[in-house]
């Protein structure tokens, strides 16, 4: 009796010891592929952040290269600042732009000839416009000789552009058609916005560059004024 007691008894502590070892492979494996899983996440998030970062810096080390304008005819150009009658500001979604004018220096400024009864000078007021995709970049810019020429565009998240012509849109529809914005389709990967001088002979005028992310850069002013009948 006591050799079967004890037989049992060993076959018992041989089940227990089997358990408590395959309890502990199998925390092993686990411990194994979860770490396994943790250094793959982090070394695609650390390739993903690697590469945004090259993304960022050849954007921001982009060369203003004039000879790299694939539309500018026999233009010359030079970086400029232009300084606009808007204030753009974008909410902390991206798709969100709030327009800030004073009704009285846009009518004045643009020989509308608005009747500004109750409007007073310096007092701003407000229009918004919802984007479907987010805004990179805002500039306030122009196209031409004088301020008909002001178009206010968007840099978008995707690489296209939108905007607004100013002149234009008060001109028709007045301070309710800043809603309104237009698109240009046929440029892909826009990086960046300079204002600049156009220079050909001894004739000149501002307009507007988009770089794209390789590098290469349009003159808009012709694409928006033939896409817009803005001649």
């Amino acid at each position: 009796m006591e050799k079967k007691e004890k037989k049992k008894k060993n076959i018992g502590l041989n089940i227990c010891i089997g358990l408590l070892l395959a309890l502990f492979i199998c925390i092993i494996v686990f411990v194994s592929i979860y770490s396994a899983d943790y250094r793959l996440h982090v070394e695609r998030n650390n390739k993903t952040d690697e590469s945004q970062k090259v993304e960022n810096t050849t954007i921001n080390s982009l060369d203003f290269d004039t000879n790299n304008v694939s539309n500018g005819s026999t233009n010359s150009y030079t970086l400029a600042d232009y300084s606009g009658t808007i204030d753009i500001a974008i909410d902390e979604t991206g798709k969100i732009a709030t327009l800030s004018y004073n009704r009285a220096n846009l009518s004045n400024t643009y020989t509308l000839n608005w009747d500004l009864t109750g409007v007073e000078e310096g007092v701003l007021e407000n229009q918004t416009i919802t984007f479907n995709n987010k805004v990179n970049d805002v500039l306030f810019g122009s196209i031409g000789q004088d301020a008909t020429g002001d178009v206010i565009l968007f840099l978008m998240e995707d690489g296209t552009i939108a905007y607004i012509l100013v002149y234009q849109t008060l001109s028709i529809n007045g301070v309710e058609g800043l809603t309104t914005y237009q698109t240009i389709s046929n440029i892909k990967d826009v990086a960046k916005f300079y204002s600049a001088n156009a220079t050909s002979g001894a004739s000149s005028s501002v307009t507007i560059l988009a770089q794209t992310k390789h590098g290469t850069l349009y003159d808009l002013a012709p694409i928006i004024n033939d896409a817009s009948n803005n001649q």
